[in-house]
């Protein structure tokens, strides 16, 4: 699976799926996040408002700049999201989400599974 974002479906919802798995490198992630914010502004311009949100950062390591893009890139996902999971942030991780948290004021909901976190969304 591809790096970048996309809209799936999940029994029937549209989810808008961000996908940051087993990225090892700053210049990677950078350019990854560079394509994902497109995709918002793309779908914050056809109208997408109140967004089932899920980010996957499986395997990837976020390196300083990475966290200031990643906060960036998360302010511009709040206008259009209403609920958003993160799968992946384990371990040091979870200290990086709640950052994130704090500067975007977003509730960001993390799950070990894709499977669990789609189930919370569509709910």
């Amino acid at each position: 699976m591809p790096n970048g974002a996309r809209f799936i479906d999940f029994k029937g919802k549209e989810i808008y799926f961000v996908d940051y798995t087993h990225i090892k490198s700053a210049e990677e992630f950078l350019e990854v996040i560079k394509g994902t914010n497109a995709f918002r502004e793309k779908a914050k311009a056809e109208g997408k408002r109140n967004v089932l949100m899920l980010v996957d950062v499986t395997g990837s390591y976020v390196y300083g700049e990475t966290l200031d893009a990643l906060k960036r890139a998360a302010k511009l996902s709040r206008e259009i999201t209403r609920k958003e999971a993160v799968v992946g942030a384990a371990g040091p991780k979870k200290v990086l989400l709640r950052i994130v948290q704090v500067f975007t004021g977003m509730q960001l909901r993390p799950f070990d599974s894709l499977e669990e976190a789609k189930e919370w969304l569509i709910r």
